[in-house]
């Protein structure tokens, strides 16, 4: 039965060779969310303002606030367009809005390589599990210093469907179960987890 679950979790993932559709937004001068991960065949949506486009960068540009497109790298035309898998190698993007820069509107995109579907095993000490999920979504954090956790839970689209444990000052052990029966749709969506000063994004399918 595991393995049978398993199968068609992963086939969610990767039909037809193209994956999962994840779509970037902007907010602003901002783009929502900032910075992604995705699994290799995964291809990614910009939807994005008149005035707003994604160029990628080399990471040295973007750590400059450059403008120089990288060779080779996607190119998203102004108001959106969509990037291909094909165009999203293993390993981390670094992209630009050519008009907004100077604003420090830019973003990354994380490129995992395909495998069979994880535990959400994410930011340092901070664990949550199982992936899929049926039911109740466990949260397992340890950290000998305070620090804020805070876990919310997007559609595809970037909206935020649930704030599954608001920003909360946590030392030491801690550990919570989130019920989501009946409360949320199944599907695939996107965890974002913030630990301390960082955030990390995980997929996760919803049973």
């Amino acid at each position: 039965m595991k393995k049978i679950l398993l199968a068609l979790v992963v086939s969610a993932f990767c039909m037809n060779g193209q994956g999962t559709n994840v779509v970037i937004t902007n907010v602003g001068t901002t783009f929502s969310p900032d910075a992604i991960t995705i699994t290799q065949n995964d291809v990614v949506t910009f939807t994005l303002a008149a005035f707003h486009n994604a160029v990628e960068v080399s990471q040295a540009t973007w750590n400059a606030n450059g403008l120089t497109p990288l060779s080779g790298g996607f190119s998203v035309p102004f108001s959106g367009g969509t990037v291909s898998g094909s165009l999203l190698s293993v390993g981390i993007h670094y992209y630009i809005c050519e008009n907004h820069i100077n604003l420090g509107m830019k973003g990354t995109i994380t490129v995992e390589a395909v495998a069979s579907v994880p535990e959400l095993n994410t930011q340092g000490d901070v664990s949550v599990f199982p992936n899929p999920v049926k039911g109740d979504l466990k949260v397992q954090y340890n950290s000998a210093a305070s620090n804020v956790l805070e876990i919310k839970l997007y559609d595809l689209q970037g909206k935020l469907v649930s704030e599954l444990i608001p920003k909360t000052e946590v030392s030491g052990i801690f550990s919570r179960s989130i019920s989501l029966n009946n409360s949320i749709s199944a599907g695939v969506y996107i965890i974002r987890i913030l630990s301390g000063k960082k955030s990390t994004y995980q997929k996760v399918m919803i049973l």
